[in-house]
């Protein structure tokens, strides 16, 4: 009984508990804070390190579905005496699916933290980050013509972009099977489940409203080049004059 105890304990702890903590700290957005991020690279780059931790992630639900499949193997083949009664089918059932769980909450804290990560860095709240001096989220320029004033990437593409990273985000858990649900060979993700959190689906919604938060400090702020642009223009004038 000692050696099956100390079997049991280092699967619960060594192959189950250790990988469900990695998967929970797996973060599916790389947002270096020293860098600031080309539009046109931005989404490119996401999908690259999304898909692989979604390799990882997907990895290590292997290994914790065959790690309780040895606890239970384990617990079945040991030699009962006496009048004990046999490890019952429900308890097996039981088993894995609080193990199943186990990995279903830790992949929901995956994506909330890799969504508010997304969100933090973004700086929706006052939208200081976007357009700051240091560190900013995205490169942006601010073009002066003679016809006018423009941002480049403009805010609605910013946001577009956005809301591409976050649908890659989610798109992750369409490559982690739920081996509770699968049946016949039928493999069933766990993309439908994490989607229909609520808390997950608060932070979705403010990403893909966030540049509405700073929209009106950056028209703003773009705005404050005009005097350039008819500057410009006067110029053209004196010119076309002489």
């Amino acid at each position: 009984m000692k050696e099956l105890i100390k079997s049991i304990n280092d699967i619960i702890e060594n192959r189950i508990e250790e990988n469900l903590v990695i998967v929970a700290r797996t973060l599916l957005v790389d947002l270096p804070d020293t860098n600031s991020f080309a539009l046109s690279d931005f989404v490119e780059m996401q999908q690259k390190h999304i898909a692989r931790q979604s390799t990882l992630l997907q990895g290590k639900n292997i290994e914790i579905m065959h790690a309780v499949d040895d606890l239970i193997f384990n617990i079945q083949q040991f030699k009962l005496e006496g009048s004990a009664y046999p490890v019952k089918d429900e308890e097996v059932k039981n088993l894995r699916e609080h193990y199943n769980e186990s990995l279903y909450g830790a992949l929901l804290v995956s994506a909330k933290t890799s969504m508010n990560a997304l969100k933090r860095r973004i700086g929706s709240r006052g939208g200081s980050n976007i357009l700051s001096i240091s560190k900013a989220f995205f490169d942006a320029n601010v073009l002066v013509t003679v016809t006018g004033v423009s941002l480049l990437p403009s805010l609605d593409d910013i946001q577009q972009c956005i809301n591409q990273s976050a649908q890659a985000i989610l798109s992750c858990y369409k490559c982690v099977f739920d081996w509770s649900a699968n049946h016949e060979g039928n493999k069933v993700s766990f993309f439908v489940r994490i989607t229909k959190d609520i808390e997950l689906v608060r932070v979705a919604l403010l990403l893909t409203g966030c540049v509405q938060g700073v929209r009106k400090t950056v028209i703003e702020y773009v705005n404050s080049f005009k005097r350039v642009s008819r500057s410009h223009q006067e110029l053209i004038r004196i010119s076309s004059n002489i």
